[in-house]
């Protein structure tokens, strides 16, 4: 399948785009974690996940541990998002053996032992593994725990039982999963916030990566369109779903690491695929007319 639905990459939270861990192929499947300390994220905007991820990251690099990265490849998030810890094809300080760490991707609930375990957090990890087990990264597909590498509590005893009964290697697809966390709608609900713009694009052109055909625009060459630049379109449909309550800026939910500054990327891509499924949209990552619309016609709800 392709990449989970809510994947955050490492840059877009502003770290580094590669681990700098030893390099490893694991192909034997994928070993769940949790933290031992309940944190309530679920009760929380996915802010909330964004900002343990990171005090993880320090944790894991500080004094305490003094390692090379984070020690996980992934983190499921309680809202349904997927991100990128060590990521892929490194070495983990997560299992606790040398052929655990080696051969086995891991992923952190980041929740404690009385944390719930909501059904997005379930599938994120199954769209986790069933990409993982695409032939780009081919892993086996058996998922474990912690404690069949080591003597440990990790997951828990809520996740243990979800590995165990087969939940967590289940097909992706089957939960009812509810959009994904943004802030409150704005006390005008109902109603359709700033300015009506019209798709500013031709016809067929979509905004997306430099990399893909001439329809396909940018920001980077600041190709102008209806009286504005590419990129200073693309800058107010972030300013649009500010308007609309999201959480888009610099050290926000979305556009965190790079701020709402017009040129598409890991985190734009981010940022539409999210919108798109609260929308109820094909979830492309490319924002076409059709979610443009969406935007600036739909009432908030």
């Amino acid at each position: 399948m392709p990449e989970p639905t809510l994947l955050v990459w490492r840059s877009e939270l502003g770290w580094p785009a590669e681990s700098p861990a030893d390099y490893a192929n694991p192909k034997k499947g994928l070993v769940v974690h949790y933290d031992s300390s309940d944190r309530g994220l679920h009760k929380k905007d996915h802010e909330a996940c964004i900002e343990y991820w990171n005090w993880c990251r320090r944790f894991h690099t500080g004094p305490s541990r003094r390692w090379t990265d984070i020690g996980y490849s992934w983190f499921a998030c309680a809202h349904g998002h997927v991100l990128e810890g060590r990521g892929l094809f490194r070495y983990q300080a997560a299992q606790g053996t040398t052929p655990g760490n080696r051969d086995y991707y891991s992923v952190t609930l980041g929740s404690g032992p009385n944390d719930p375990i909501p059904d997005a957090q379930i599938e994120a990890v199954r769209e986790l593994r069933a990409w993982l087990m695409e032939p780009a990264s081919s892993i086996s597909g058996k998922v474990l725990g912690h404690r069949d590498f080591t003597s440990t509590s990790c997951p828990g005893t809520k996740a243990y039982r979800l590995v165990r009964d087969g939940t967590f290697a289940k097909k992706p697809g089957s939960l009812i999963v509810s959009p994904p966390s943004k802030p409150k709608p704005a006390p005008d609900a109902g109603t359709v916030p700033g300015p009506k713009h019209p798709w500013p694009l031709p016809s067929g052109h979509y905004f997306g990566p430099k990399s893909g055909p001439d329809r396909s625009v940018s920001g980077w060459y600041r190709r102008a369109f209806k009286g504005r630049t590419d990129r200073q379109w693309l800058q107010e449909f972030g300013t649009q779903l500010r308007r609309r309550g999201w959480s888009v800026g610099k050290g926000r939910t979305y556009l965190r690491a790079f701020g709402n500054d017009g040129i598409y990327g890991d985190e734009y891509r981010s940022l539409i695929t999210a919108f798109q499924r609260d929308q109820g949209l094909p979830r492309t990552g490319l924002l076409d007319e059709r979610t443009w619309d969406q935007a600036f016609t739909k009432p908030i709800t």
